[in-house]
């Protein structure tokens, strides 16, 4: 793993060999996603839109939307909302909305069905 034997530009200024790295593993984090303190997240995971993560996980699979997952390895507990509002949250994608119009909705922030009601009037 010495970056020695491997091509590239880095602090080592003598090479014994030229290997190719292997292309970077991505991992995705969605919009409105809410990570607690000391997790490891694996690289290549993506973690859905509206996700919470709990302190301490150990994330090693893909979490869905709007799941809440905890553990060593992390597994889902619940969702935080029911199918269908996930779907409509996930459809209006309220994170890309400007300041105007998440200051007009905000006071129903707290009701997701006034919420999306509200978005889709648009």
């Amino acid at each position: 793993m010495s970056p020695v034997f491997y091509f590239g530009r880095d602090s080592i200024t003598r090479k014994y060999s030229y290997h190719k790295r292997s292309d970077d593993i991505r991992t995705h984090i969605g919009n409105d996603v809410w990570i607690g303190g000391n997790v490891l997240i694996k690289a290549g995971v993506s973690v859905g839109d509206g996700a919470v993560i709990g302190m301490g996980s150990v994330v090693t699979k893909d979490v869905p939307p709007y799941a809440i997952v905890a553990g060593c390895p992390a597994r889902v507990i619940r969702k935080r909302f029911e199918d269908p509002i996930i779907e409509k949250l996930l459809k209006i994608k309220w994170w890309n909305f400007d300041e105007e119009r998440l200051h007009k909705y905000a006071k129903h922030i707290m009701c997701p069905e006034d919420f999306i009601r509200e978005a889709e009037q648009e």
